[in-house]
């Protein structure tokens, strides 16, 4: 007697960065500031570039962590930096934004 297996295969996409969903009905509003107010940060996770016109940016600088929102140009984008949290804020806020809750 003979099994088969079956495999569940994952679709296959160009792109390897995340591309955020649409805006939940209940989003809640980051708020957004023109300003950069860190000189130095390091972009720790970010979302895909080439295939929105809005993009972002987890950060952390001087000890915070916040959010940049980039859209426009990639070369030479608008950029909007969130609010600064501790780290495990600013991830739990990164992850609201991946499934859609903030914005």
């Amino acid at each position: 007697m003979s099994t088969t297996k079956t495999r569940t295969v994952a679709p296959v996409t160009s792109c390897a960065m995340p591309h955020l969903p649409p805006m939940r009905s209940d989003v809640e509003r980051l708020a957004w500031h023109a300003t950069r107010r860190f000189a130095r940060f390091r972009v720790l996770a970010w979302t895909c570039h080439e295939h929105r016109a809005t993009w972002y940016e987890l950060c952390q600088g001087s000890g915070v962590w916040f959010i940049q929102r980039m859209s426009g140009d990639p070369l030479k984008p608008n950029v909007a930096q969130s609010h600064a949290w501790r780290e495990a804020e600013a991830r739990q806020m990164w992850v609201a934004l991946l499934f859609g809750a903030v914005r």
